[in-house]
């Protein structure tokens, strides 16, 4: 038998049966404590009562059994009573929710079912009413719907936000009067169209409708600031937050979105920004013209230091030119008269040695110039070792000592043999000294006086250079040790040289890690040069070699070449025949070449024993013709010692004549000792 057989066999009963069924009803019933179960006469009398109805309605058995079921309705519900008999008797069953009365006057919402009862011949003989206390759950019902009231009059009130709801694919399916007023349609315009619709096209178009409710549905919630589109087409600055809308097991079944007009405040933000990025372009602006009006100014003085280098560089082109072209004046003019014999033979030592002092005065000015080129390139370097002061000095005062007694200039020196030793390079040291002391020589009037004072200070050792001479006026007082400055103008000067020498002085003290100063109080009140020297932290253990300037005789050089050949290449005939007179003279054969094409034909004739090369020569240089030597065999003379004879006297010259395959490197003007002691050296003759 099924159960709904069962239901309708327990409804199905007898009167007899009614009473006899009594207590298994009761049994049945009385354990159920969240129903008011009982039973109704065909009359609607109460006739059975279980402790769910007592605990529901407050009744106990004894007080309700006998009763009408109306006494459970409000006054104004007693007609639903007999209605409801009517209706369960017709269909068999009714169902009902509304207010129901306790014993003591309180209501409750209830749910009924009254179900009609009859015999096994289909007589009527009541009714089975189950009544469920709801009024919890009506209660929610009415929280939630009061929540949802207020919720639609807010939506429905507020007009400052838009606030609508999307389903889960994007479409409008509510629109509140805010909306409304933001975006411009109205609700039946936008209600069933996809939300994309307020978006600029081209965001649209990037996805970013699909991105907005992917990130909200994930991520639970998304907000964004940017521009929508209303219904006319023109924009404003919204702020869009959207939320997710989910049933209580979580199912998505769309979105709340509200959207706020900021287009006041981005147009204030944009005023903002327009007024920081005015006030920017005005510092900048004035920046600016700060930056042009200091450009101008360093452009003018640019221009004022370029027009003064290049004033200065013209005197400079014509004080070179004047001292070099004055030595080799007398050189050109007394060699021109030897040479046309018009010199008397008791005049001719005396033309040579003129002629030999010129020279060196020219050699002296090129030195010069490449210590100056030196010093710019940071290339100066010092030949350190322990120097005796006193010996420097008294050297360079033997040699310009000579000048002075000619000029008629009293030298006095107060020297200190016990002042002390010092670190540095003898040979620089003394051309300090020969520098200072030429200078005084040279400005100091027939009849003057210079002194030379040496002493001790400290750990430091001083040398003074007094003289009185024309002196240093006080503005050209700061500028005394400056390169290529002088005191007169170019055209004017009673006096020669190229204002580099007290240049070198200062740099080579300052490599010596001493100082220089110059004194004057100026014009005709002669002039000092003080020189401080640190001392070195311990005596010299040995003495230092004098040094001087040798006399011409003394510089005879016994060196034998009897036996060598010596290739000679120079493009310039004077230089060529130069060297074969000074190689023929100490006994080597010489064979000439005026160009690197010649040279190699004279290879091939005769294997000199030593070449000696120029390195600058139109077409083929000397490198060309090293560096081409040097590819042949032995047998065929690549291997022939060779020197560079130039007048490229850099050390970088040096160094490349070496790097392209040359021996040996020798400066022009060379002496002619000088010359043999390099052949006889690279001949193996001399080591």
């Amino acid at each position: 038998m099924s159960s709904s057989d069962n239901h309708e066999h327990s409804l199905v009963l007898t009167k007899e049966s009614l009473h006899g069924s009594e207590a298994l009803f009761r049994l049945l019933v009385d354990q159920v404590t969240e129903y008011a179960i009982f039973v109704l006469d065909p009359g609607g009398v109460i006739a059975t009562w279980n402790l769910g109805a007592a605990r529901i309605k407050g009744y106990s058995a004894a007080e309700i059994i006998g009763q009408h079921f109306s006494k459970f309705y409000r006054e104004q519900d007693v007609w639903k009573c007999a209605h409801e008999l009517q209706v369960a008797m017709e269909t068999g069953r009714v169902e009902d929710e509304g207010w129901r009365v306790r014993k003591d006057g309180s209501l409750f919402w209830a749910n009924v079912v009254i179900t009609c009862l009859r015999d096994s011949g289909g007589e009527h003989i009541g009714f089975a009413k189950v009544t469920r206390d709801m009024t919890e759950r009506r209660r929610a019902e009415e929280a939630i719907q009061h929540s949802e009231e207020r919720l639609r009059l807010l939506m429905e009130s507020v007009k400052d936000y838009a606030i609508y709801m999307l389903d889960r694919r994007g479409i409008v399916v509510t629109w509140n009067v805010g909306a409304e007023r933001i975006k411009g349609y109205s609700a039946g315009e936008i209600i069933g169209q996809h939300f994309s619709r307020l978006y600029p096209e081209d965001e649209v178009r990037s996805g970013k409708c699909e991105r907005e409710l992917h990130d909200a549905e994930h991520l639970g919630r998304f907000e964004d600031e940017g521009w929508r589109v209303r219904k006319d087409g023109s924009r404003f600055w919204a702020n869009v937050v959207i939320t997710p809308i989910r049933a209580t097991d979580g199912t998505l079944h769309g979105f709340a979105k509200v959207t706020r007009d900021l287009s006041d405040r981005q147009h204030h933000e944009q005023q903002r920004l327009s007024l920081i990025r005015s006030e920017e372009a005005r510092r900048a602006a004035e920046a600016n013209e700060e930056r042009l009006r200091v450009l101008a100014e360093d452009a003018r003085a640019a221009r004022d230091k370029a027009e003064e280098a290049t004033r200065l560089k013209d005197e400079f082109l014509a004080t070179v030119s004047h001292e070099l072209r004055t030595p080799l004046n007398a050189i050109l003019g007394w060699a021109r008269l030897i040479q046309a014999g018009s010199v008397a033979p008791e005049k001719t030592s005396s033309a040579i040695d003129t002629i030999v002092r010129n020279a060196v005065a020219q050699n002296q000015i090129i030195d010069d110039l490449l210590d100056v080129s030196r010093i710019i390139a940071g290339q100066l370097r010092l030949d350190v070792d322990l120097v005796d002061i006193n010996q420097v000095v008294t050297a360079a005062i033997d040699v310009v000592r000579p000048g002075a007694e000619a000029k008629g200039i009293t030298l006095q020196w107060l020297l200190n043999p016990d002042a002390g030793i010092i670190k540095g390079d003898a040979g620089r040291l003394q051309q300090v000294f020969w520098n200072l002391l030429t200078n005084a020589v040279k400005f100091t009037p027939r009849g003057g006086r210079i002194h030379v004072m040496l002493h001790r200070q400290n750990s430091s050792v001083l040398v003074e250079v007094a003289d009185t001479g024309k002196g240093i006026t006080s503005d050209f007082l700061p500028r005394v040790f400056h390169r290529f400055t002088q005191q007169e103008a170019t055209n004017s000067r009673t006096t020669g040289g190229l204002g580099l020498g007290l240049a070198i002085v200062k740099h080579l003290i300052e490599l010596h890690g001493g100082t220089v100063e110059a004194h004057s109080d100026g014009h005709g009140t002669g002039a000092t040069f003080v020189v401080k020297l640190p001392l070195a932290p311990v005596r010299a253990s040995r003495s230092t070699p004098t040094i001087g300037v040798a006399p011409i005789e003394e510089l005879s050089f016994p060196i034998e070449l009897s036996g060598l050949n010596v290739l000679v290449l120079d493009d310039e005939l004077d230089a060529r025949e130069l060297v074969e007179a000074v190689l023929r003279k100490a006994g080597a054969a010489v064979v000439l070449a005026s160009n690197v094409a010649e040279a190699f034909e004279l290879l091939r004739a005769q294997k000199p024993d030593v070449i000696v090369s120029d390195i600058g020569m139109p077409g083929e240089d000397g490198y060309f013709f090293i560096r081409r030597l040097r590819t042949l065999s032995r047998e065929e003379g690549g291997r022939i010692p060779a020197v560079a004879l130039t007048a490229y006297a850099r050390p970088d010259d040096r160094r490349r004549a070496l790097a392209a395959g040359f021996q040996n490197h020798a400066a022009k003007p060379v002496e002619p000792q000088e010359l043999m002691f390099v052949i006889a050296n690279l001949a193996g003759r001399y080591s």
